[in-house]
């Protein structure tokens, strides 16, 4: 749970988002070139908003939200545009859950309740397991057989054991955030006209 309530504002949408999947790897190279890598089993994503130009009414709820997060201190969620939400045309109209359970390392799921035949993730889609914020993605388009179920598989390893039955955010998805940096800038010009991006990073 974010620590702070309510969701980072989005009356006014970023111009552009930049999402970072990170990856910590550790990578040696031989004298003769050869390269070996190591991965900590580990992925979380990073943000960049970048806002043009707006007037003080509607950047300044934005501020005003990002002076409460006292810099990298405190979480929040934020839904974003276009990228929180499945590009599936035939998504379920009811919500899925785990079947079995699985374990954390793991990177593929059982679930059922889909509904018939329905397109439940597009590859690409971003969605959580409701039993902690972590963020994933579906690696490839996952559809449900006659009963409902599928198979889905994602990238960013489970950081956590997931029982049966939990059930899954696959649209409107809140990701977990703190603020990268402990200061933050503002462009404001003539007439209070301002601009300026905000990054931050996902937490869990």
């Amino acid at each position: 749970m974010a620590d702070l309530a309510g969701y980072f504002p989005m009356t006014t949408s970023p111009q552009n988002i930049e999402v970072r999947p990170i990856t910590p790897t550790q990578t040696t190279q031989s004298f003769s070139g050869k390269t070996r890598r190591s991965g900590y089993g580990g992925q979380f994503y990073e943000l960049k908003l970048s806002y043009g130009p707006m007037t003080s009414l509607q950047h300044r709820p934005i501020q005003g939200f990002i002076a409460q997060a006292y810099g990298p201190q405190l979480s929040f969620e934020i839904v974003l545009p276009e990228i929180s939400f499945s590009a599936s045309t035939n998504p379920p109209s009811t919500t899925p859950s785990v079947v079995g359970g699985l374990s954390k390392g793991a990177k593929t799921v059982g679930i059922t309740n889909c509904g018939a035949n329905k397109t439940v993730l597009v590859g690409g889609d971003f969605f959580r397991f409701n039993n902690h914020s972590k963020i994933y993605q579906a690696t490839n388009t996952i559809t449900s057989d006659g009963s409902g179920n599928a198979t889905l598989f994602f990238a960013g390893s489970a950081v956590e054991d997931v029982a049966g039955g939990v059930q899954l955010t696959i649209t409107t998805v809140p990701f977990t955030m703190i603020l990268k940096n402990p200061s933050q800038s503002y462009n404001i010009g003539t007439g209070g006209i301002g601009s300026f991006s905000v990054e931050m990073r996902e937490v869990w």
